[in-house]
C-alpha cells in the first residue's frame, strides 16, 4: 500500500507544476492591493473599512474556491482520472490528499488576505487592532470556509465544472444576503451564512467587547453547525470516493 505521504508529495508536485499554487498566492495579494487602494480614497472610519473588508473577503471566497477547485478537476480530467481510478489503496485516500493540500493552500491564502491587509492597513490609518486580532480573524475565516471546500469538491467531481462555477456565483450572492436581515434565523444552517457571520461577529465582539445573549446563542449555534458540516463533509467525501467511477459530464 502506498503511504499517504506519497500521495501528498504527488499532489504537491502537480500543484506546483500548474497555476494552482501561484493562484493561491496571487489572488489574495491582488485583492489586498485593490482594497487598500480603494480605502485610501474612502471617507469611511477605520472600523467601517475593516468590517467592509471582512464582508468582501467572505463574499469572494465561494467563487474563488470554485475556480481553484475547478483547476484541480481539470488537471485530473486531462489525465482521465487515472490517478483516482487506478489507485492501489482505498479510493478516498487520493481524494483526501488532494483536499488536504487545497485546504493547506487555502489557509495560506487566507493568512495573506487577512494578515497582509492588517499589516499594510497600519500605513493608511491609525491602527486600533493589533496583529493578534488579524491572526485570530484569519483562522476563524479559514475554519468557517472548510465546508465550502468540501461542498465544491464534491460538486465538481460529481456534476462537473459548470455546476461548481454556478454554485460559486450563487454562493457569493447568498453570502451577501446572509449578512442582511434575510439571514436572520437562517445563517447558521447554511455554509455561506456561517462563513460571513462568524467572522463578522468576532469583529463586532472585538470592537465592542460585548455580545448580547441573543448573539451569543447564535454564535454557539453557528459553531455547532460548522462542526457538524465538517464532520458530514468528511463522511460524504469518503463515501462518494469509494463509489466514484469517473464522471459523466453534465455541463
Amino acid at each position: 500500500m502506498i503511504p499517504f505521504k506519497n500521495y501528498l508529495k504527488t499532489d504537491l508536485y502537480k500543484f506546483v507544476k500548474s497555476n494552482i499554487v501561484i493562484s493561491h498566492f496571487l489572488i489574495p495579494i491582488v485583492g489586498v492591493i485593490i482594497m487598500l487602494e480603494y480605502f485610501t480614497l474612502s471617507s469611511w472610519s477605520q472600523t467601517e473599512k475593516v468590517s467592509a473588508y471582512i464582508q468582501v473577503i467572505s463574499m469572494a471566497f465561494p467563487l474563488i474556491i470554485s475556480i481553484l477547485i475547478n483547476m484541480v478537476y481539470e488537471q485530473e480530467e486531462e489525465a482521465t482520472f487515472i490517478y483516482f481510478l487506478l489507485t492501489p489503496t482505498k479510493r478516498y485516500i487520493p481524494h483526501i490528499s488532494k483536499l488536504l493540500l487545497l485546504l493547506l493552500f487555502g489557509l495560506i491564502a487566507t493568512m495573506i488576505s487577512i494578515l497582509g491587509f492588517g499589516t499594510l492597513f497600519t500605513t493608511i490609518d491609525a491602527e486600533i487592532l493589533n496583529i493578534m486580532f488579524y491572526l485570530k480573524l484569519a483562522m476563524i475565516i479559514f475554519i468557517s470556509i472548510i465546508p465550502l471546500y468540501m461542498l465544491h469538491y464534491f460538486v465538481v467531481f460529481n456534476f462537473g465544472k459548470g455546476s461548481s462555477i454556478s454554485m460559486g456565483v450563487v454562493g457569493s450572492l447568498v453570502t451577501a444576503l446572509m449578512i442582511t436581515g434575510i439571514g436572520e434565523g437562517l445563517w447558521f444552517i447554511l455554509p455561506w451564512g456561517v462563513s460571513i457571520r462568524l467572522p463578522s461577529y468576532f469583529f463586532q465582539y472585538k470592537i465592542t467587547n460585548n455580545l448580547n445573549w441573543i448573539l451569543q446563542n447564535e454564535v454557539k449555534l453557528g459553531i455547532m453547525s460548522l462542526v457538524a458540516m465538517i464532520i458530514i463533509g468528511i463522511a460524504i467525501i469518503i463515501i462518494f470516493s469509494n463509489y466514484w467511477e469517473g464522471r459523466k459530464e453534465y455541463s
